[in-house]
């Protein structure tokens, strides 16, 4: 169920070997949407790389949605939560099993032992995979060291002091890391589950769409939509249901409610913006379905350069854009 998107996720890390190895982290900033939710937003350049993070509290407990794949990261977050949070952190939420959703939890798991996790049903079933995916990622970082330091010897003589000196702190980190184990969850939902924060009502939704195990939860009499990246606004479709999910999205535009909306990725929307992954999404399966001649990169090279134009606004996402794209059009095709 992973493999393809883990190969993914597993080269979008890469960038993070240099974030390891440095010890330097990208600013994110918490955000307060309301008295009781706040929104981590992963800095511009991480937006398509790591995801947010949603804390939301209520008078008897906490939870976090969804946890970084970058595990230091995580740690800088734990430590924040240790300095503000007032009342117990009980649950943990992962939206769906992309690794930077996913993985971290490991962590949060170690310093919050008892905080239950929760995913869709479908995820749980199948928790062995992820469980040997958070491994994977440790010898991913341990390969990365390694290297680094075969590759220190290289570098200017009075340099390498202070190259040593992070090296040895990744490593350290690295030998932290692999005590913990990212454990199964202890609620799966099917379909809805009802929970009380202490004064504060939440509900959290099955759907099959972003991936065939999300969940999105929604607070505040639904004026809050947490939606992960099912409501991303450059959504990525490798792993999509894509019939599901547009009308999905096509149900939550029909919403009269005022809702601010938190994303996996980049900033908080409304749900005019949904329109837009709603077209995206539309225009791939009316492309593939329209020319099922062409190939994959004849797809890729005919598709409406409009998108190109809304999408591509930097360096980071047109390095995104391309990605999300192909992956969308072979998912396309796997589905006719």
């Amino acid at each position: 169920m992973t493999n393809n998107f883990l190969s993914f996720r597993l080269t979008r890390f890469l960038v993070f070997a240099g974030t390891l190895l440095s010890i330097s982290q990208a600013h994110a900033q918490w955000q307060k949407i309301s008295n009781h939710v706040d929104f981590f937003q992963q800095s511009a350049n991480l937006r398509f790389y790591d995801s947010n993070q949603i804390l939301i509290k209520g008078d008897n407990c906490a939870l976090m949605f969804d946890a970084s794949g970058n595990f230091s990261a995580v740690e800088a977050t734990v430590k924040h939560l240790k300095h503000t949070l007032k009342v117990p952190l009980c649950y943990l939420v992962a939206s769906h099993f992309h690794d930077d959703h996913l993985l971290g939890m490991a962590v949060l798991q170690h310093h919050y032992p008892n905080a239950k996790l929760i995913t869709h049903q479908k995820l749980a079933a199948n928790f062995a995979d992820f469980k040997q995916a958070y491994n994977n990622k440790l010898e991913t970082y341990q390969q990365s060291i390694e290297l680094s330091f075969q590759r220190l010897a290289k570098q200017p003589k009075e340099k390498q002091p202070a190259w040593r000196d992070k090296l040895e702190l990744a490593k350290n980190r690295l030998l932290r890391w692999q005590e913990y184990t990212l454990k199964p969850p202890a609620l799966a939902v099917t379909d809805s589950l009802a929970l009380d924060l202490g004064n504060y009502p939440i509900t959290i939704n099955a759907y099959q769409a972003h991936t065939n195990a999300d969940l999105m939860l929604y607070a505040e009499q639904q004026t809050i939509l947490i939606g992960g990246d099912i409501v991303d606004y450059l959504p990525y479709p490798g792993h999509g249901n894509l019939t599901d999910w547009r009308e999905l999205l096509t149900e939550l535009a029909a919403n009269t409610i005022e809702q601010t909306i938190l994303p996996g990725h980049g900033e908080p929307i409304t749900i005019k913006d949904l329109q837009h992954s709603h077209a995206f999404l539309t225009a791939i399966q009316e492309h593939v379905q329209n020319n099922p001649e062409q190939d994959l990169t004849q797809l890729q090279q005919s598709f409406n350069e409009q998108f190109a134009n809304q999408y591509i606004t930097d360096e980071i996402s047109a390095k995104a854009y391309p990605i999300f794209l192909q992956a969308g059009l072979k998912r396309a095709k796997q589905s006719k």
